[in-house]
């Protein structure tokens, strides 16, 4: 019998264990709802010093076996990591000044380029870019970038009816919620409000719809069970991916 793309994964869980991410973004929001009283955020985490910043950038760049949990029984890897991730959020120009310090400063046992390869990842953990209002009704937010950079290939030159048959295919195939032009046109802002609008209910031709779900199935790399779950066909997360799912998970706290 051939095997499903659940079989593989489930043999893989098997021999090799479950993947680390979820339980690590569980335990980072974990650390966040402790420090909420009345739906207000406790910031105040001290800063940390250089070099346990060090250590645990090496630790989250070099050890990926180790969950954050257990790097985090060290307190001052746990301060390094509330500071990054909980401080951050209403305090980036502060947390980002201090990451820079470790470039401009040679710390013992870190480089420049260990440092810069961090720091792009977690500069979109703590949204510089914020994610749009239209990134937060993609359905699947640890695919965000496969499916927004797809979506971009889809909607490039497209302003009425051909953004409208590509965001009514995005939507009936379940990858988004709301496409309403309002929501929309904070990710793509070129689609015409009102060319978009006279489109978006329109009764698009099966062959129109066909060719355009091919191209978002094959592109972005998923498969659809008879009873509408979408199966990814590489469940490899990108760093992107990885952090925007993070991103969600805090917004969701703290929102």
């Amino acid at each position: 019998m051939k095997e499903t793309i659940e079989d593989i994964n489930a043999d893989i869980e098997l021999q090799y264990g479950k993947k680390n991410m979820d339980d690590n973004i569980a335990y980072i929001l974990s650390l966040l709802e402790a420090r909420m009283k009345d739906g207000v955020l406790d910031d105040n985490i001290p800063v940390p010093s250089h070099e346990a910043a060090a250590k645990t950038i090496l630790l989250l760049l070099d050890r990926p076996e180790l969950s954050w949990e257990t790097i985090c029984r060290e307190n001052r890897v746990r301060n390094v990591m509330e500071y990054l991730f909980i401080r951050a959020h209403n305090h980036y120009d502060e947390v980002h000044d201090f990451v820079c310090v470790l470039l401009r400063n040679y710390v013992k046992g870190i480089s420049p380029q260990i440092v810069l390869t961090f720091m792009n990842a977690w500069r979109f953990a703590v949204c510089q870019d914020r994610p749009t209002r239209f990134a937060d009704e993609i359905l699947y937010p640890e695919y965000a970038d496969r499916i927004l950079d797809t979506l971009r290939f889809l909607l490039d030159g497209e302003v009425g009816r051909g953004a409208a048959l590509v965001m009514v295919c995005a939507r009936d195939e379940g990858l988004v919620r709301n496409i309403a032009h309002a929501i929309v046109s904070t990710e793509f802002g070129h689609i015409s409000k009102t060319a978009y609008n006279n489109y978006l209910h329109e009764r698009f031709t099966d062959k129109e719809k066909n060719r355009t779900i091919g191209t978002l199935r094959t592109k972005i790399g998923y498969t659809k069970e008879d009873d509408g779950r979408i199966m990814f066909i590489d469940q490899h997360l990108s760093r992107k991916g990885l952090f925007f799912k993070l991103w969600r998970g805090i917004k969701s706290l703290t929102s």
